[in-house]
């Protein structure tokens, strides 16, 4: 069974503009997130970019890059690259997450191999302001990790089994041929949560735990912690 491993770098971000191409010490966020992922037994890994600037320079690193049409999402980039390269399945990591942890790839691919009728995510701890943060998308599961509801919302966080998402996904080609005919559902718009329609669709979701804290890169200030965290 062959697994690829989609980086979605999209050029436009209303918070940090050009954000793929910014600088944590002396590596665009791009290159970094490229390598931890290339660390990972995915057989191959590919950005899917809608930026010639992002794909030059991923070229330029060594690495693999397709150039995408006008997407609204990153799973629609991820879509465009699964149309090109026929895969059995296929993990999309943001590329925005430079510090993901390889370990953490390579679990989500065991368990979609293993189960792949499910969606394979990731699940951690909420820490500091995250519970009230409705920048912080929290997943709920039962004890098993099976995925009952993703919000933003705080009115949950008291409960049993609340814990951040990590917005990585593992899919077997079938999910996702079955995402790409989805349209949006009402609770996935009004959420600004796509996953919602996948769930919406009957697919079912497995969150698995980490000890990894997820810091994606959203924001200046976000970029000035990762380089402090760099050095």
């Amino acid at each position: 069974m062959r697994t690829i491993a989609v980086i979605p770098a999209r050029w436009e971000s209303t918070r940090l503009p050009g954000k793929p191409l910014a600088m944590i010490g002396d590596k665009p966020m791009i290159q970094h997130t490229w390598e931890r992922v290339s660390q990972s037994i995915a057989d191959e890994v590919i950005v899917a970019t809608d930026s010639q600037l992002v794909f030059d320079t991923v070229i330029g690193f060594g690495g693999q890059a397709i150039l995408t049409g006008d997407c609204s999402t990153g799973t629609e980039r991820v879509i465009e690259v699964q149309k090109l390269k026929h895969a059995d399945f296929v993990i999309n990591v943001q590329g925005d997450e430079p510090f993901i942890e390889p370990e953490d790839i390579d679990s989500v691919i065991k368990t979609v191999n293993a189960f792949p009728e499910f969606i394979i995510t990731l699940k951690t701890n909420l820490i500091d302001n995250e519970p009230t943060d409705p920048n912080t998308v929290k997943v709920i599961t039962d004890k098993s990790g099976n995925v009952a509801m993703f919000t933003r919302s705080s009115v949950y966080v008291e409960t049993n089994f609340v814990f951040k998402h990590i917005g990585i996904y593992a899919y077997s080609s079938t999910n996702l041929d079955i995402i790409s005919n989805a349209e949006p559902t009402e609770s996935s718009m009004s959420n600004s949560l796509e996953q919602l329609t996948w769930m919406d669709n009957g697919i079912s979701m497995l969150a698995w735990f980490t000890e990894y804290k997820s810091f994606g890169i959203d924001t200046p200030s976000d970029l000035e912690r990762a380089n402090k965290m760099y050095k």
